[in-house]
């Protein structure tokens, strides 16, 4: 008998067989028995993999002397990373045994499927099964001098139109002007500068960088267009781009918005990006030694943005704001039958297209310490609206039977409390007349008056009604507005409430919301949506039913008439002959105290229009700040009267 330690020997030695056997059963049906199909198959697997070492592991001598491991994996790795491959799915369509395979290639990657039928050659070496192997096993017709490309292609930004179809955004040619520095001489950076009113120490930072030789094109600025005489300045290039196109300019900047780097950043451009973006395609192509197309593998084709086609009439949005171009002010403009929005300016403005072109720090640090703050829009904020909130207190006393039309509130003089409990505080008017009823009061525009009727109101009443306008909450637009507001706190007090009777207290309005409670009286009582934009379905909509009764409505609609036509009323100015104008003024003060004398004052206008034989009804919203000491609302009025005139050409 063996004895133990030869049997356990023997054993040792017969596991060890074993697993040699097997060991080799596995490498031999990995790599050397693998039959040139399924070497094929294998390297395909590793590609989808990314396993580009293995890749090169299975190219037989001859290859892999004519390309070293890191420049097969670099090149192989740039393709299939590249176009994004996702998943490859290999059949091979030859014999088993064919040293020849022929095969049929799908392809995943981020342009779609690339599909391909091949022939690659195998080699034996020392048992295994080889790729002789060169560029187009990659792709049948790309070659070594070849390189696979991939291109965006860009979709096109839909247009933002007004009402008449006329362009408020569009995309259109500008212009890339750079240097080339080994054609500059001495004094190129000096002209360059004083002619596109850039910095010398601008322009030279840019040439300073890493990357510029002499032959580079050093990009300084984009133009909307160009002096010829740029080109005589030694080394200047321009080139021809299509860029974003702002044809309004400054009347239009806050409506509309601008871009930067591809993407909306404000107004219309930002609320309607991804509509008006659409979506990019992408193309994957092989290019020759001479840069050119040599064969496209795949494509998904971009999808274009559409167009955005808005309820603006652009020669008004013009005409606003250069009555108002150098006041802080914003306007609305409707039309108070449908509740189309015209016009939305607001002022000082800023230029739209500079985001596009590329903004100097020169014109930014301008617009930065602005004090004005030209980027702020006006129109999306709240104001103390002074007067112009009195039709809408008077409709309110009206509809909820707190007085009537005719009724006498007494002559107070130009100074009344309503009782000693009121201390110090008195409100106060500018006029004296006679016969102290709505209309009347209306035409003085009497805060008085307006103090006593809300008085009458009474602060639950009237906090009711406001609710019922909306305030409190934002109006349901495009832009996202603030609220109208009366008070944190409601109506705390008798002085507070009879302050909010003529726009005072805590009163603050949004301009796009006083348009739309506006439209009441031209809607029997009902007030409109304000819409900017025409979209499926858009048409004249009922926000709140019945806010004033029609008689109340009636009512105030005459009493606004005279405001403008009798000689003695705050908006008489505005008249024009033949046009039946109604409105109401609005000077609210803005200070600390009764007795602060160094408060400014923010001056409204609201004025309405009919339809005429060539022009649709119009209710114009325009408010300005710091009319002091020029004239107050009547500054306002003024400047309304010249756009009323120039819309009714």
């Amino acid at each position: 008998m063996e004895d133990r330690r030869s049997i356990a020997k023997k054993a040792a030695i017969g596991v060890a067989l074993v697993i040699a056997a097997a060991g080799a059963v596995l490498f031999y049906k990995n790599n050397i028995a693998m039959n040139p199909g399924d070497t094929l198959l294998k390297y395909m697997s590793y590609a989808e993999d990314g396993k580009y070492e293995k890749m090169y592991d299975l190219l037989n001598e001859e290859s892999q002397k004519s390309i070293s491991k890191e420049e097969f994996i670099k090149r192989n790795k740039n393709i299939y990373k590249g176009i994004g491959v996702q998943t490859i799915d290999a059949d091979v369509t030859s014999k088993k045994r064919s040293t020849t395979v022929t095969y049929h290639v799908k392809m995943q990657t981020n342009a779609g499927i690339i599909t391909y039928n091949n022939r690659t050659d195998f080699v034996k070496e020392n048992h295994r099964y080889r790729i002789d192997w060169d560029d187009s096993v990659i792709f049948p017709q790309l070659g070594a001098e070849d390189k696979v490309r991939v291109k965006t292609l860009y979709a096109k930004r839909g247009r933002i139109k007004d009402a008449q179809g006329n362009a408020l955004a569009v995309q259109g040619k500008i212009y890339s002007v750079g240097f080339v520095p080994g054609k500059m001489d001495g004094n190129s950076v000096k002209l360059a500068a004083k002619k596109l009113g850039l910095s010398k120490e601008e322009i030279q930072k840019k040439l300073d960088q890493k990357w510029v030789t002499d032959d580079s094109f050093v990009p300084l600025i984009k133009l909307k267009e160009y002096s010829k005489d740029l080109l005589d300045v030694k080394g200047i290039i321009v080139s021809t781009e299509t860029g974003r196109i702002y044809p309004l300019g400054e009347a239009a900047a806050h409506l509309i918005g601008y871009m930067q780097n591809g993407e909306g950043k404000a107004g219309l451009e930002k609320l309607y990006d991804e509509q008006l973006s659409g979506t990019n395609g992408l193309e994957i192509y092989i290019e020759d030694s001479n840069g050119q197309k040599k064969q496209s593998l795949a494509v998904r084709s971009q999808t274009d943005g559409k167009d955005l086609t808005t309820t603006i009439n652009s020669s008004l949005q013009k005409a606003i704001y250069e009555q108002y171009k150098n006041d802080k002010s914003a306007h609305v403009a409707l039309n108070p039958s449908t509740g189309e929005v015209k016009a939305l300016v607001s002022t000082p403005s800023y230029d739209a297209q500079a985001f596009i072109l590329g903004m100097s720090q020169k014109k930014w640090n301008v617009i930065n310490s602005d004090q004005r703050l030209p980027m702020q829009n006006r129109f999306k904020a709240t104001f103390a609206p002074g007067s112009s909130i009195k039709p809408i207190i008077a409709a309110i006393g009206l509809s909820q039977n707190k007085f009537r039309a005719n009724d006498d509130f007494g002559n107070s003089g130009k100074r009344w409390q309503k009782d000693k409990s009121w201390g110090g505080y008195y409100v106060t008017t500018l006029h004296d007349y006679n016969g102290h009823n709505l209309q009347n009061a209306m035409i003085y525009s009497d805060n008085i008056y307006f103090a006593k009727a809300a008085l009458k109101i009474g602060k639950d009443t009237l906090k009711d009604q406001l609710d019922n306008l909306g305030f409190g909450e934002s109006l349901k637009f495009t832009f996202g507005l603030n609220a109208s507001s009366y008070g944190s706190e409601g109506f705390t007090s008798d002085i507070q409430l009879a302050d909010s009777g003529y726009g005072q207290g805590k009163m603050m309005v949004n301009p796009v919301h006083m348009a739309a409670i506006y439209t009441a009286f031209s809607n029997n009582g009902n007030m409109l949506k304000p819409y900017l934009v025409k979209e499926n379905g858009s048409k004249k909509q009922v926000l709140k039913e019945t806010i004033f009764t029609k008689q109340a409505v009636n009512t105030v609609n005459e009493a606004m008439r005279q405001v403008i036509r009798d000689p003695s009323g705050t908006g008489h100015a505005a008249n024009i002959e033949g046009v039946d104008l109604r409105g109401k003024t609005g000077t609210a003060e803005i200070k600390q105290s009764q007795t602060d004398t160094k408060g400014t004052e923010i001056g409204w206008f609201v004025t309405i229009m009919p339809a005429t034989n060539n022009r649709e009804a119009l209710e114009l919203v325009s408010m300005t700040e710091n009319v002091k000491k020029r004239g107050g609302s009547g500054y306002v009025v003024n400047k309304t009267k010249k756009i009323m005139e120039e819309y009714l050409q």
